[in-house]
């Protein structure tokens, strides 16, 4: 595969994939990412104007750049990675020459048991379709994807992994049950020049090149909005996801610490909802058969929305506000009937599997055609949504029950933002 023919590839790779949108999970907004609440009771600024750790913003902390490859990115690109809660290394392939032929491709992925997981596979597939008729990548797309959420493990999926690498494959996309299990097949494989792109859970390996939401601004930014909403005051109930995953402990430090700062709130308890609704509606209704309080914010930190508003609707309490991360049609639909009948207003994040499977491959088809990734980990400020873009995630005619996924809302990394992270966009 030379840089030539990745050029006049890559735009029409893009193009012929823009249809294959479901609709759910996480990011997505209007603008350029997440706004920081203001008005709050206890809201302030330091010197830099840079958000403190005050009610109603979110904090600034330092990421772990250990090789100074953030610090190397240009300044608004440096803000994607405010708390960024993994150590982000510089890449091991920024000096990768191109392939120069077509790249066998491999794929390892989660059992797509949910639409956010059925998109990203449809849209690999449709990617890896267009790639190979433009000579980008060769025979079939090599898969190993996990069949049973219920005992996947770790452990076979690096089994899976290890097989795909000794199949002779170039480039391995792998969204990974734990990325701190991966790094000693991805360091093995690295070395034996076997390219390793991430989607959603990082990988500690120079080898490897993630592609992750910032799990911390994710939370935090919509927290933070709507702790201005309540300028600063109310009880607070979290909702947390499955708990071990990184990612999960990354979000859920974001909402504790925009609430710490706001000393008018209160958090009544947590309750723990799996990353699924059914799950998160059934503990969230324990929860109120015993707390009678009025509860003015739910944080639940992602893709759980939709069972907080069933929990809530379900008693006849007034419902609160909740905070969106990782919507879905469904959670949307709740929130845009409340906000018909009495103004209802919160704030949220949005995005889908498609946006972020393109996303995906495109940065793996760079690496590559020799373009030279910066940094071993590109992440984005999060989309959030609010009462004045909702109608851009709302699928037309969404319900309540829908299971699926949000719209589009905004470009989820497109091709302009992709190239500041790479040293010769223009190659490829």
């Amino acid at each position: 595969m030379n840089r030539s023919t990745f050029r006049r590839a890559r735009t029409s790779v893009a193009a012929s994939s823009t249809g294959l949108v479901l609709t759910a999970l996480l990011t997505g907004c209007g603008g350029s990412g997440g706004t920081v609440a203001a008005g709050a009771s206890d809201s302030a600024t330091d010197t830099a104007g840079k958000a403190s750790a005050a009610c109603g913003q979110v904090p600034t902390i330092a990421p772990k750049d250990p090789d100074g490859a953030i610090k190397a990115l240009p300044a608004e690109l440096q803000k994607a990675y405010n708390a960024y809660g993994e150590d982000v290394f510089a890449s091991a392939w920024r000096k990768k020459k191109e392939l120069g032929r077509a790249a066998k491709v491999g794929f390892s992925y989660l059992p797509a048991s949910n639409p956010f997981a059925a998109a990203v596979v449809q849209q690999m597939e449709a990617s890896f379709t267009a790639a190979r008729a433009k000579g980008l990548v060769q025979g079939k797309l090599v898969k190993r994807i996990m069949t049973d959420p219920a005992t996947m493990t770790p452990a076979e999926q690096i089994r899976g992994y290890n097989e795909l690498v000794a199949s002779g494959v170039d480039i391995v996309y792998i969204t990974p049950l734990s990325g701190d299990a991966m790094v000693s097949a991805v360091d093995a494989a690295g070395k034996k020049g076997v390219v390793t792109v991430a989607l959603g859970s990082t990988i500690r390996s120079k080898y490897a090149v993630n592609v992750a939401e910032n799990a911390y601004l994710n939370t935090a930014e919509p927290t933070a909005l709507v702790a201005g909403q309540l300028k600063g005051k109310g009880n607070v109930v979290i909702v947390r996801g499955f708990q071990g995953l990184s990612s999960e402990t990354i979000g859920y430090q974001g909402v504790k610490d925009v609430l710490t700062a706001c000393s008018g709130m209160k958090i009544l308890g947590e309750v723990n909802g799996a990353y699924v609704p059914a799950v998160a509606k059934a503990e969230m209704l324990k929860f109120l058969s015993s707390h009678p309080q009025r509860i003015d914010m739910v944080a639940e930190v992602g893709i759980m929305g939709s069972g907080v508003y069933a929990a809530f609707d379900s008693t006849g309490r007034d419902i609160p506000k909740v905070v969106d991360a990782g919507a879905s049609a469904s959670s949307l639909a709740s929130w845009k009937k409340l906000e018909t009948a009495d103004g209802y207003e919160t704030a949220g994040t949005g995005g889908n599997g498609a946006q972020e499977a393109k996303a995906w491959f495109t940065v793996g088809m760079m690496v590559m055609a020799g373009d030279g990734p910066k940094v071993g980990t590109i992440t984005r400020e999060p989309s959030v949504i609010t009462k004045a873009n909702l109608a851009a995630y709302l699928p037309a005619g969404a319900k309540v029950s829908d299971p699926g996924e949000v719209q589009d809302g905004e470009a989820w990394m497109p091709q302009s933002y992709l190239d500041q992270f790479f040293d010769n966009p223009s190659a490829s």
